[in-house]
């Protein structure tokens, strides 16, 4: 498997991307057209991570290359059956793929979007959750709900020590259905913060776009849902894809930041008097945590699970002018229709 990133721009989201692969056991390579190696402020970041990969060598490597991008035909990655054997591709936030390697794909890929005005994924959290759906054993198709916000639980962010990680969750949050998400910011890396952080964080989230209403809630909050699921990489509870998060709004989801909390010690009875737990379906178990890609598999998760409205049935044939129709009725029932040239004789 290989996952390959195509005019990324900041070196720390190659970075992530390189993580994510690891997460699934992928290699990760770069078609560099924005300098990438280039543009490394930080000296600490390891270049080696960046190895570049060139139109015919992606040709050779698989027969089969899915473009993982919102393009014309792009099928839901729920419930796509991808094979042993494959290439992903993911392009650049603003531009999405290039049309040299877009024009390469076998398959057209997407993660269905249900707002109306994030219609993208920061590209590392978006190559976690391709990588997640292509690995894994199939699911079924995003499901088809008359009202999903009935269905849909409320969602607590834990603990965040990155505000980074925590704005691009969010923004994963906003982009998946959320109208309203709690935090627990007891790094005070979004409430309370540094005015730069304050500014990188929102600019991760997309803020200006983003509608999403934040409550902060002190930690150590306690709350009263008759039930809260818990999400962690650690293998406790059921996998993601068997547990069921359309229980709706009286149902708490918690994502910890785990590289601050040990699920296995935490007393998570404050949350809920019934707390169960659902993990990631990961290959590997050693690899770089990085909060957003761990919430961002999640989320698409629960997101599939509440579902979709139907879409709207387009009429068979042109509905007739509503002001003809009822001046009609209006006619039969206490008068007579008059044409205008009628009129003129009068």
């Amino acid at each position: 498997m290989l996952l390959v990133g195509d005019g990324i721009e900041n070196p720390a989201n190659a970075l992530t991307m390189t993580h994510a692969a690891a997460m699934f056991g992928a290699t990760c390579r770069f078609r560099d057209t924005k300098g990438l190696n280039l543009n490394l402020e930080n000296p600490t970041l390891p270049e080696q991570s960046f190895h570049p990969i060139t139109r015919p060598e992606l040709q050779a490597l698989h027969s089969r290359i899915i473009a993982f991008d919102n393009l014309p035909g792009a099928r839901d990655v729920y419930g796509f059956r991808a094979g042993p054997d494959f290439t992903v591709l993911l392009g650049n936030e603003r531009r999405g793929l290039s049309h040299a390697l877009a024009s390469l794909a076998t398959d057209r890929v997407q993660i269905p979007m249900l707002s109306r005005r994030i219609n993208c994924l920061n590209v590392a959290a978006a190559s976690a959750v391709a990588l997640n759906y292509l690995c894994n054993p199939p699911v079924g198709p995003m499901a088809t709900r008359k009202d999903p916000r009935s269905r849909r639980p409320e969602l607590l962010l834990l603990g965040a020590c990155d505000h980074f990680e925590l704005g691009s969750t969010i923004r994963s949050a906003a982009a998946f259905g959320w109208e309203r998400a709690f935090i627990e910011d007891s790094h005070r890396v979004w409430f309370n913060c540094d005015r730069g952080i304050r500014a990188e964080g929102r600019a991760a989230a997309r803020r200006a776009r983003n509608e999403i209403l934040l409550v902060p809630c002190p930690p150590a909050s306690t709350y009263n849902y008759p039930q809260a699921i818990v999400v962690t990489r650690q293998e406790i509870g059921m996998p993601l894809q068997r547990t069921n998060f359309a229980a709706g709004p009286n149902h708490l989801v918690v994502i910890p930041d785990e590289s601050q909390i040990d699920v296995t010690t935490y007393d998570w009875s404050r949350f809920s008097p019934s707390v169960k737990f659902a993990h990631l379906s990961l290959p590997k178990t050693d690899f770089p945590y990085h909060y957003r890609l761990v919430a961002t598999i999640a989320l698409a998760e629960i997101s599939r699970q509440v579902g979709r409205p139907p879409a709207a049935k387009r009429p068979a044939a042109p509905r007739p002018p509503i002001y003809d129709y009822d001046l009609g009725r209006i006619a039969n029932v206490a008068g007579e229709l008059v044409a205008l040239e009628d009129l003129v004789g009068y």
